[in-house]
């Protein structure tokens, strides 16, 4: 009897897992094939990006390297004619000698600051271009209003002397239409930053994805997703350093 039920209930079992994987089975390898396909491409661009980097690090250290040489050169020549020359253009020949390796030192600095910016742009574009494909616009939207309602506690937060501007009204750029009650909290937390109350004019932009940006005149808060991403990407690298 005892062997009997077991017997059943590792029946049953079976064609659960069998019906469960005949169900999933099929949108399981979709949504995997999609993954792995988008983590293939990103692997791909953060190649291109690692080569990009080497080759301006490889530039930047010839660059060191040739200026260096100068340096010596300059430095051998006037210690050949030392007997001849006074000591002030010994000296000048090694404020020379200085400048040039500071010189190529800088120029190495800009050179990989340039590049970093650039890898930093392409992270960023990456990322939005991976949300952008991996969620549908019902998705985005909810992330999208989870990031409103954290950054509009961000904002509440922020020092009223950072928002001393007098304007009439805030343009509101976001990818989705605002809810009645996102632009009464909106208006809500600008009035008490700005001590008076502002007309909200808002501006669809889907190019945002996720996130708002205010322009109270020349101010602008970026609250988008962009925007985020930027300030990570940027704290990780400060971080590696």
């Amino acid at each position: 009897m005892v062997l009997s039920l077991v017997l059943i209930q590792v029946v049953t079992f079976v064609v659960i897992i069998v019906a469960l994987r005949f169900i999933f089975g099929n949108q399981l390898r979709v949504a995997m094939g999609r993954l792995q396909d988008l983590h293939q491409e990103s692997l791909e661009k953060e190649e291109v990006l690692n080569k990009e980097l080497e080759r301006a690090r490889a530039l930047s250290q010839s660059e060191i390297s040739r200026s260096r040489e100068e340096a010596k050169q300059i430095i051998d020549a006037a210690r050949h004619t030392a007997d001849r020359l006074t000591g002030d253009v010994m000296q000048q020949a090694q404020i020379q000698a200085k400048k040039l390796i500071a010189e190529a030192g800088e120029l190495a600095k800009k050179m990989e600051a340039d590049v970093l910016a650039s890898a930093q742009e392409k992270a960023v574009g990456m990322a939005q271009e991976l949300v952008s494909r991996t969620f549908a616009a019902s998705g985005r939207q909810v992330l999208h209003q989870q990031f409103f309602d954290e950054w509009l506690g961000e904002l509440a937060l922020v020092d009223k002397a950072r928002l001393s501007v007098k304007v009439k009204s805030a343009e509101v750029l976001t990818p989705f239409a605002l809810t009645d009650a996102q632009k009464q909290k909106l208006g809500d937390v600008l009035a008490e930053r700005l001590g008076y109350p502002v007309t909200l004019e808002e501006e669809l932009d889907p190019s945002l994805l996720v996130g708002i940006i205010i322009k109270l005149g020349g101010l602008e808060i970026d609250g988008s997703l962009k925007n985020k991403l930027a300030k990570t990407v940027k704290h990780l690298r400060t971080k590696n350093v």
